[in-house]
């Protein structure tokens, strides 16, 4: 009577029996993952500027509804991950992959929450619908490469991914009606609440407002599904008890996440954004092969280390100079920027100013730094291209007279500066003595050398 009267799916829906889903016995077993549209009308945009302006006039700007992309484990309920994004792709959902398998805790006290967000570790099973992002060839690719097996169950039955689409009515029910521009489930319940009228969050602020509530409100919360117990307590219990796979290293990270980037492979190793990175390995090809285009993989939160494909096989290569280890590209930039406006006058600038530099940048960007992770905006390997060349041209960073510099020939005159000098010879290291000769640079902008006369090189 009800397939007569309403259709199959009807019938299938109101029939059908209850179930808790397939089983999972221990933390990152199974891992479901979709994508879903915020039922919240926001401001497309970062705030910054926006912070001071009052509700209606911030509501004049651009506003939508983002997505966002959620991965939880059905074991013990807990959310492994979130990205917010402008529209679904297959990128965004590769990222929030990425996120699965790290601590997530600097994420969680740049948002301000009280507890930890250390769930993580390596996948087993991943379970998605069949959306275009998680059809899409290189989406599976980074499944497969992290060790993980995926599975795609049949579309139309959502009970065979129970937790997921659960855990998007508790957004919509326990979180929205918290939030202003809420644009409820459907036209029925949200009748003539003007929610585009009185949007009023922005992309940071949202990004903040869904890890306080995951990691402070859901996770500490008792679960129906659990037996009462919270997610936080169902973790630290099952993963005492059963353990957690381990995450992929950091050189498997890198080649299944990392930005695809090609570079010239020549005595200096290979040289990204002024730094020389170089390896056993990229030593002997070079004694080899003489060099050529290597394909490289680059994390943009880490510059310690890139990886270099040589063959078949990916290898970690090392920054030569010591001072760029565990900066971002985002602080490297900055640094850089701020040194070639400051000091545009004079030939040698001081190590340490380099690093007193450093620290007071990752003071200011640590927080906004962990937040950006989950939120739209990325870097793409054509924006770092168009970044390396308008602002490291021309800069070398590495150990001069040597294979990392590539310039072995050390011109006449010119002092070696120490292993671990940054920016080759344009910084000199920390308490160098001034000298009236110092290999043929100006010690400072005010006071000339004996060889001031002397013909400068483009290294110079």
């Amino acid at each position: 009577m009800v397939v007569q009267r309403k259709g199959i799916e009807a019938a299938r829906r109101k029939f059908g029996s209850y179930e808790e889903g397939l089983p999972a016995d221990y933390p990152l077993q199974r891992v479901e993952m979709d994508e879903w549209q915020i039922d919240l009308a926001t401001l497309l945009g970062d705030s910054g500027a926006l912070d001071g302006l009052p509700p209606e006039d911030r509501a004049k700007f651009e506003v939508g509804r983002r997505w966002i992309y959620v991965a939880i484990d059905c074991a013990t309920r807990c959310i492994l991950g979130f990205r917010i994004v402008v529209t679904p792709n297959s990128q965004d959902a590769i990222r929030t992959l990425n996120l699965i398998i790290q601590d997530k805790t600097p994420i969680a006290e740049a948002a301000g929450c009280e507890s930890r967000w250390d769930q993580s570790g390596g996948i087993g099973v991943l379970v998605t619908d069949q959306g275009s992002a998680f059809a899409a060839e290189v989406f599976r690719m980074a499944v497969a490469d992290m060790g993980a097996t995926y599975e795609a169950p049949p579309a139309g039955v959502p009970k065979l991914r129970a937790r997921i689409e659960r855990i998007f009515r508790t957004f919509g029910q326990q979180l929205a009606p918290m939030l202003i521009g809420r644009t409820f489930s459907n036209p029925i319940e949200r009748g003539d609440y003007p929610s585009e009228q009185w949007a009023a969050l922005t992309d940071d602020e949202l990004a903040e407002i869904f890890t306080l509530f995951i990691v402070d409100i859901y996770h500490n919360t008792p679960h129906a599904g659990l037996k009462g117990e919270t997610p936080a307590n169902a973790w630290k219990r099952l993963s005492a008890e059963q353990g957690v796979t381990p995450p992929p290293d950091a050189n498997q990270r890198r080649v299944v996440f990392g930005i695809p980037l090609t570079r010239k492979l020549d005595r200096h190793g290979v040289r990204v954004f002024g730094i020389n990175y170089t390896c056993p390995k990229l030593q002997e090809v070079l004694m080899r092969s003489g060099g050529g285009d290597i394909p490289i993989r680059l994390d943009p939160d880490d510059l310690t280390h890139v990886s270099v494909c040589l063959g078949h096989e990916w290898h970690s290569a090392q920054a030569v100079p010591r001072a760029v280890h565990g900066l971002s590209l985002d602080e490297w930039q900055t640094i850089v920027r701020d040194l070639r406006t400051r000091f545009r006058e004079q030939a040698i600038l001081s190590e340490d100013i380099v690093r007193e530099a450093r620290k007071k940048i990752r003071a200011i960007d640590a927080r906004a730094r962990q937040l950006r992770r989950i939120q739209p905006q990325h870097w793409t390997a054509e924006a770092l291209d168009r970044a390396e060349s308008r602002l490291f041209l021309g800069l070398r960073f590495g150990t001069e007279g040597s294979a990392a510099s590539g310039d072995l020939e050390q011109p006449e005159g010119r002092k070696r500066p120490n292993p671990d000098d940054l920016l080759g010879d344009v910084i000199e290291p920390p308490n160098a003595p001034k000298s009236p000769n110092n290999g043929g640079l100006a010690s400072s902008a005010s006071a000339p050398t004996a060889n001031d006369d002397d013909d400068w090189s483009f290294d110079d």
